[in-house]
């Protein structure tokens, strides 16, 4: 088994409440996803391959890490993702159970041929229009700058002027930058957007751009922009 390598999320010592929803197992393994804050590697085009929201549809459990804002215990266990709704279920036995206790972070081990790919999403960012401290963003970048995705309902109830047109309606996901100064901006691939809505990071990003001949398009040139970015200020 191959190993896609990302900075671990930091452990808290927590244990947890929930309540009952209904009626469903998995394993641990583990392998890493995408890559770490602060080096870049190559990985799968595992969005070709893995549709999380199809699998909360189709009821696939992954074995899973729950970590708690309340400081209590971190709990492994079979986790579905439902993204559009912004809801985590877990389950217990043969009962689908929703967390009471508000969940700060978790990670999802799914399995991709002879691979296993490691997501992880994060809440607790700064509130957002309509997005809320309790909205979940899987973490592609882990670093001081963080890059975020979210797909959740209430992306489109976003306004930004800076979007184009196209990225305003029927939105089906939208990058976001959560910086040390704990701002959350709403971004996408391009680089000209980009220096403008992050000033500060402005020359960095054009010489990164340039020293790497990148061209921001996507994803995964994104990522590759925000790892850098993110060995430049350390």
């Amino acid at each position: 088994m191959k190993f896609i390598l990302l900075m671990a999320l930091l452990a808290l010592n927590t244990l947890i409440f929930a309540q009952a929803t209904g009626s469903g197992l998995g394993g641990i393994s583990g392998v890493q996803r995408r890559l770490e804050t602060y080096r870049w590697s190559e990985r799968p085009n595992e969005a070709e391959l893995i549709d999380l929201q199809k699998m909360f549809i189709n009821q696939e459990w992954m074995p899973g890490q729950v970590f708690f804002k309340s400081g209590r215990a971190p709990l492994h266990v079979p986790l579905i993702f439902d993204a559009y709704n912004n809801t985590l279920y877990y389950k217990q036995g043969d009962v689908i159970m929703e967390f009471v206790d508000t969940v700060s972070r978790f990670s999802l081990e799914v399995q991709l041929k002879t691979d296993t790919v490691l997501y992880y999403f994060v809440s607790q960012q700064p509130a957002y229009q309509a997005n809320t401290r309790e909205t979940f963003y899987e973490l592609l970048v882990n670093g001081d700058i963080k890059l975020l995705r979210c797909r959740a309902r209430s992306i489109q109830q976003l306004k930004d002027k800076d979007l184009p047109e196209e990225k305003r309606t029927d939105r089906k996901e939208l990058f976001f930058v959560a910086t040390p100064d704990d701002r959350l901006i709403a971004v996408y691939p391009d680089t000209e957007m980009l220096k403008r809505k992050m000033p500060e990071y402005s020359t960095a990003i054009a010489s990164i751009v340039k020293k790497e001949h990148l061209k921001i398009k996507g994803e995964k040139s994104l990522v590759e922009l925000f790892v850098h970015l993110n060995n430049q200020v350390q």
